[in-house]
């Protein structure tokens, strides 16, 4: 009964000990950013994107946070939110721009508010004209990092 005992005792302590540590890797965090595409009138061409964010993520999830798209670090698109009550399915439906010249790669970022962190997406697609990515059954799923 005594190993039982002392099982226990250094199993708790062990758990407490571990649990007191400190955070080693601090995450930055923003304001909420003011995302909006400058002047839309002069871009003439677009691209719709449909995509959702990790599964980790959507419990810290709100109607506040929010999608943008970015070419060559310039606003190109920001997403609706579009949220299913029956099924909790999250998607954003962003429409992005560019003129008739460009053919650069387009860039995601996620900001999300209730924690006031901003992710960026790991990877990008290129502009194509009329071109789309994911859909409402199939978004991608942004596989995002920290700022």
């Amino acid at each position: 009964m005594n190993k039982i005992y002392s099982i226990l005792i250094v199993t708790f302590a062990l758990l407490f000990m571990g649990s007191c540590s400190e955070d080693k890797e601090q995450i930055t965090t923003w304001p909420e950013p003011a995302w909006a595409v400058a002047s839309p009138e002069m871009l003439p061409n677009s691209f719709t994107a449909v995509v959702a964010i990790p599964e980790n993520l959507n419990v810290y999830a709100s109607d506040d946070d929010k999608v943008a798209a970015f070419i060559n670090d310039e606003c190109r698109g920001v997403g609706n939110l579009v949220e299913d009550e029956n099924t909790g399915k999250r998607v954003y439906f962003l429409t992005i721009r560019a003129n008739d010249t460009e053919s650069g790669s387009i860039t995601f970022q996620y900001f999300n508010a209730q924690l006031s962190y901003l992710y960026q997406a790991s990877h990008s697609v290129d502009f194509e004209p009329d071109g789309t990515y994911g859909s409402y059954d199939s978004p991608v799923v942004l596989d995002l990092q920290n700022l």
